[in-house]
């Protein structure tokens, strides 16, 4: 089992803001990996018993903020002759749907002229999948499906209408959307609830929501809806250190799945800078930045919980112990979040079969189904975005797509 190494407050000396959330820090690193007391030192994802965490089916670790994966099929869930990136199916009309992102065909990084929302579908949820449709014509970016307690099929990306003009993969010739496009969030809801549509796209849905005193939340990327027990939603989303330009994580609320939308937290969810838990050890570090991206939010039995694809949960762009990997937070109100000490996952997924793509060079864009009609909240099935390729490399061998590993 993973075990955390307790950096005390008393060895370095953070700004007062922080001292207070350095002591609760180091007292959950110490009972994360001595005794707990209750279900707030297991992540929420567990029940404290006799002073050890008993982890909910899904999560392991000493204070259950470790994903428990399986193996992922080698052969990827969605790979094409274009790179795609990340998404996740919905099981509607006896079928496997899945909304993701298609690259194009100039490779990952292209992104911003060429990505395009496209429809795929299995029998099985693990795939292959079979190519079906385009959802939201480009550019259209980290697809996000949803289905309603209403049963309405939405999906939630970023972008604007664009035409690049050519399918050139020339880096100096093929256009790029306006800089401020991976700046609005959008939804497609289906009219009729089909896997196809038809679609209506309801445009900038967070619009306004920012009061123009608050500096971070101006541009926002990366939406993670929740739909509460009341009919609103809950919208995750990061926005931008206007200083650093380092991504701020925040949390709006709507009335509807296209708003209006208001901000949650005057101030980002995670203070900065902030004492952070080094991924690798689980040693208390001193105050950084985060660094992070690509959430998916859920609730579980006990909490609010997110996922991010993260180098570190809080970083320096330069840090040295930098890596691909996914981090968590927990929320008993949406509202005000708490980090968990470890990585949830690592950069590179047990393949269940030989040859594989072996060591991973990204994996980012984690999102979680669950699948299991005895136990809702045991998460089934992990899908991310992932390549192998150098760093630097462009055009069509900046080859990106998309795999599933199962939880045990």
């Amino acid at each position: 089992k993973a075990t955390v190494s307790v950096l005390n407050c008393e060895n370095f000396d953070p700004p007062p803001p922080m001292r207070g959330f350095c002591l609760v820090a180091a007292l959950a690193a110490a009972c994360s990996a001595a005794a707990c007391r209750g279900p707030e030192d297991c992540s929420m994802l567990g029940e404290c018993v006799a002073g050890k965490c008993v982890c909910d089916r899904g999560f392991t670790g000493d204070g259950c903020d470790l994903f428990d994966l399986g193996a992922a099929p080698a052969a990827g869930a969605v790979q094409f002759e274009n790179s795609t990136w990340g998404g996740h199916p919905v099981f509607l009309e006896g079928r496997w749907h899945m909304y993701v992102s298609d690259v194009g065909p100039c490779g990952l990084h292209r992104f911003k002229s060429f990505s395009r929302i496209i429809h795929v579908s299995a029998d099985n949820v693990e795939g292959p999948y079979k190519y079906e449709d385009v959802a939201v014509p480009g550019v259209a970016h980290n697809a996000y499906p949803v289905v309603t307690a209403e049963g309405q099929l939405l999906v939630y990306y970023i972008g604007v209408e664009f035409n690049p003009g050519s399918l050139s993969c020339d880096v100096a010739k093929a256009p790029e959307m306006p800089s401020n496009g991976t700046g609005i969030i959008n939804v497609a809801e289906s009219v009729s609830g089909s896997p196809s549509g038809p679609w209506r796209y309801h445009t900038n849905i967070l619009g306004g929501f920012c009061p123009a005193e608050v500096a971070w939340c101006q541009s926002v990327s990366n939406p993670a809806p929740y739909q509460l027990s009341d009919g609103r939603w809950l919208m995750g989303f990061h926005g931008k250190d206007p200083v650093n330009n380092l991504e701020d994580p925040g949390m709006a609320v709507g009335d509807s799945f296209r708003g209006p939308f208001s901000l949650l937290n005057k101030a980002p969810i995670f203070a900065k800078p902030a004492p952070y838990y080094n991924i690798s050890t689980g040693a208390l570090m001193p105050p950084a930045e985060f660094h992070g991206e690509d959430f998916f939010l859920w609730k579980g039995r006990r909490a609010y919980h997110m996922v991010w694809h993260s180098k570190e949960p809080f970083v320096t762009r330069k840090s040295g112990d930098a890596t691909s990997c996914g981090s968590m937070a927990w929320s008993t109100d949406g509202k005000a979040w708490t980090p968990t000490p470890h990585r949830a996952y690592n950069g590179t997924p047990q393949w269940a079969s030989s040859p594989n793509p072996g060591a991973l060079s990204s994996r980012q864009r984690p999102q979680i189904i669950f699948t299991d009609p005895a136990d809702p909240h045991r998460p089934t099935h992990l899908f991310n975005g992932v390549q192998k390729c150098p760093k630097g490399t462009v055009g069509a061998k900046d080859y990106a797509w998309t795999v599933v590993t199962r939880f045990n």
